[in-house]
């Protein structure tokens, strides 16, 4: 029954006829183990979410401190530039490299290579001499984020049954906290310990973490004879579709060229709403209560989003993120309220956190081979675009008068196009 052959088969057989309750509990002990692996699960779970939490924090420290950094090595704003730039490009090549390694030689033997980098990069960074070493270190710290994102959301997505996967998925993605961390830390800790002690503080809770993490997936390690998905995988949760790996990683790409695509635009679309607001919010109030505004209401958005597509599937879940967008863009956009501006700028992360609860879960179920590199490089590639959309506002000429709304509109038109795409990538289940 553990065959990846017997797994399409069942899995297609169910999707069909359906399963009583007594035989999915049936499957899901034959697939996943004994119910004790719930409990392995919620580990992993605590494990990814805390690693994910100090690499945003220290992806987003990073940009808080930019102009801190060029003072204290003397940098011309080229340089600046190139370093942000190479941070959105570091977690783009993290996502594909480590993520084809991830889906050649097991999901947790790679996860645990990526806490190695993270700490290398970090540690570099707190004791930087140079320009050239602060870039090469802030690439290394930059790959472990992108290959974490897509190894621990495929990692627990294999896992766990639809019914949860999306709720675990928008639990993960509450790691992008670690920004509301970093904003605290710049504003509280920094006058007092330095910007090389606020990268180095995270050094100590990820080692501590990375022993953690062993423990969790040491029992876990794949044989020779099992590397299909991953150390100790349930072959997809009985669920997925099979992650062989007897193909080129360029003709997986070619044959999910459409789907990759479409979760592509999904990322970018989505992401850009994210970017530009956080670009368009640094002129607004930055007291302590508007930043934990700022970044909590994502929180509610990503658990609305897990229960909708519960209830009635990821499109009508993209639709209502879309509708929302232009909606609030247009009110924006239109309205002579004075608060109208400080409004938008808390109630779009709300929305901004349905899209970004639902992409982990999404993106695997619609990969089959090589799910985490494809899963990882859509949403991280995407995130790169997402980098220029300020850039882009500047250009056409939106950026003044509150023309950018339209911009947001824009974007929620794009996302309402590709919910009525994004239904077909996945098989009902």
């Amino acid at each position: 029954m553990c065959k990846s052959t017997a797994l399409g088969l069942v899995s297609d057989e169910a999707s069909r006829v359906g399963l009583t309750t007594f035989a999915h509990k049936a499957l899901r002990v034959s697939f996943m183990g004994d119910p004790g692996s719930q409990s392995s699960t919620v580990r992993i779970y605590w494990t990814a979410f805390i690693g994910l939490l100090f690499d945003y924090y220290d992806l987003y420290l990073f940009v808080y401190l930019e102009k801190v950094l060029a003072a204290h090595f003397a940098l011309a704003p080229a340089a600046s530039n190139t370093l942000q730039f190479v941070g959105l490009a570091g977690v783009g090549l993290g996502a594909l490299g480590f993520g084809w390694l991830a889906d050649r030689f097991g999901r947790g033997r790679i996860m645990l290579a990526v806490f190695g980098v993270y700490v290398l990069g970090i540690a570099g960074l707190s004791m930087a001499w140079s320009y050239a070493s602060v870039l090469g270190f802030r690439l290394l710290a930059s790959l472990a984020l992108g290959a974490e994102w897509g190894i621990s959301h495929t990692y627990l997505t294999e896992r766990v049954d639809r019914a949860t996967r999306y709720r675990f998925a928008a639990l993960l993605q509450f790691a992008i906290l670690g920004g509301l961390l970093a904003a605290l830390a710049r504003n509280y800790l920094l006058p007092a310990w330095g910007w090389r002690g606020l990268f180095a503080a995270s050094i100590v809770p990820i080692v501590g973490l990375s022993f953690v993490r062993w423990r969790v997936l040491a029992k876990e390690v794949e044989s020779p004879k099992s590397k299909a998905e991953g150390p100790g995988l349930s072959q997809a949760a009985c669920d997925l579709r099979p992650s062989p790996f007897g193909s080129a990683g360029l003709r997986a790409l070619r044959e999910n060229a459409r789907a990759f695509a479409v979760c592509f635009g999904i990322a970018s679309l989505t992401i850009a709403s994210g970017t530009i607001n956080v670009f368009y919010a640094k002129d607004l109030p930055q007291s302590v209560i508007y930043t934990v505004f700022f970044w909590f209401n994502v929180a509610p958005g990503m658990l609305l989003g897990a229960w909708v597509v519960r209830w009635r599937g990821v499109g009508r879940a993209l639709a209502l993120y879309a509708v929302a967008l232009v909606a609030l863009s247009v009110w924006a956009w239109t309205s002579a309220w004075p608060q109208r501006t400080l409004a938008f700028a808390l109630v779009l992360p709300l929305l901004n956190g349905i899209p970004f609860g639902l992409m982990g879960a999404f993106f695997n179920e619609v990969f089959g081979e090589y799910r985490t590199m494809l899963s990882g490089a859509a949403y991280n590639l995407g995130r790169i675009l997402a980098g220029f959309s300020p850039a882009l506002i500047t250009a056409l000429g939106l950026h003044q008068g509150g023309s950018y709304f339209l911009f947001t509109a824009a974007l929620g038109a794009g996302v309402l196009a590709l919910s009525i795409a994004a239904p077909r990538l996945t098989r009902r289940f």
